[in-house]
């Protein structure tokens, strides 16, 4: 149960209301020596107290099989489908945008002189827009990733990789289709269960088929890392910089640049706290008004508190207040949530 006090995103003239969300899931794992199959659902449904206009109900299915031969050939298969929508405080047009999603997967991997690992896959992600204000988004998009590992300590790995994604829309009017090419290098880590990371630094290109569209060249970057300072205390953090796809009418593409930290602290054997914060900024591309040359700068401030009853049941009582200061002063906002969550798994 949770109450927002900017249910619209809107920077004026805010609507509050109670949300009721409900997410029942199911998942199947099936492990057999080396290997594992798994399957998972979920949904996430979100009933509006007064604006039910507001209502959604989000699907997500996954399957995955993962083999081991011989102890050094890997093949991983895998497909994800999400009926799902951006919410308007995450949209670029700042309606609620609802999407089917589907994304096939194969990799294969080789270990080969004890240190050194090669990967290589291929992604195929299938994007449909359901409403006609953002049909214009929906495309297909080919990843075929490449990866070196060397592990130059027991669980400590550098490595050197090379994407290439091409972008193919299903409406051509707006000359979207595209090509990406990333190097990278980076480091990875899985030193135990709450110390382990990855991070990684690149280079992105990005060109457009349309000879009216200017491409992009710029730096890129995430990081992904869990550390556990003591036994109480720990850490999570998020950071990345990408080039995405466009998200509002006019535009070729926009650039993200954020970072999310969470720091959790048991207070007692059941009983923990939370802080988070995070940062974001969005720039986009060529637009028409109101887009033209917008600035999103998105702060957002939290803290929790978490019970566990039992080790199926825990109870979580959040809040989280966001900022989004633009240069456009009809896309800022402000808004604060609450919330108790009650999660339970049998």
């Amino acid at each position: 149960e949770a109450y927002d006090d900017n249910v619209y995103a809107n920077s004026t003239n805010t609507k509050g209301d109670w949300i009721t969300t409900t997410s029942p899931g199911v998942q199947l794992l099936m492990p057999f020596g080396n290997n594992k199959l798994a399957a998972e659902y979920k949904a996430v449904i979100d009933n509006y107290a007064d604006y039910t206009s507001e209502d959604t109900a989000d699907h997500y299915a996954s399957v995955l099989g993962d083999f081991k031969f011989a102890s050094v050939y890997g093949l991983k298969v895998s497909d994800n489908y999400v009926y799902g929508h951006i919410p308007r405080s995450s949209s670029g047009s700042g309606e609620i945008e609802k999407y089917n999603k589907n994304a096939a997967a194969v990799s294969a991997s080789y270990i080969f002189a004890d240190r050194f690992k090669f990967e290589t896959g291929y992604t195929r992600t299938d994007w449909q827009y359901t409403q006609d204000f953002d049909k214009y988004q929906s495309r297909n998009e080919n990843l075929i990733p490449t990866y070196l590992y060397y592990r130059f300590l027991p669980k400590t790995s550098a490595f050197v990789e090379y994407d290439f994604k091409n972008v193919i829309y299903d409406l051509k009017a707006y000359g979207l289709d595209n090509q990406v090419q990333t190097p990278f290098i980076g480091l990875a880590w899985d030193i135990r269960e709450d110390t382990k990371g990855i991070a990684k630094v690149g280079y992105l290109h990005k060109s457009f088929e349309a000879s009216n569209k200017s491409g992009v060249d710029t730096w890129t970057a995430s990081v992904n890392l869990k550390h556990a300072f003591t036994e109480i205390s720990s850490i999570s953090v998020t950071a990345l910089r990408d080039v995405n796809e466009a998200n509002v009418t006019g535009t070729s593409y926009f650039v993200t640049t954020g970072a999310y930290a969470e720091y959790t602290h048991k207070l007692s054997y059941k009983i923990s706290a939370l802080a988070r914060g995070s940062y974001g900024a969005d720039d986009y591309s060529n637009g028409i008004a109101p887009y033209s040359n917008r600035e999103d700068r998105t702060w957002l401030g939290g803290v929790g508190l978490k019970y566990q009853m039992r080790p199926w049941l825990d109870f979580v009582l959040n809040y989280n207040h966001r900022d989004r200061d633009s240069n456009i002063a009809y896309w800022d906002m402000v808004d604060n949530r609450t919330s108790l969550t009650v999660d339970f798994a049998l």
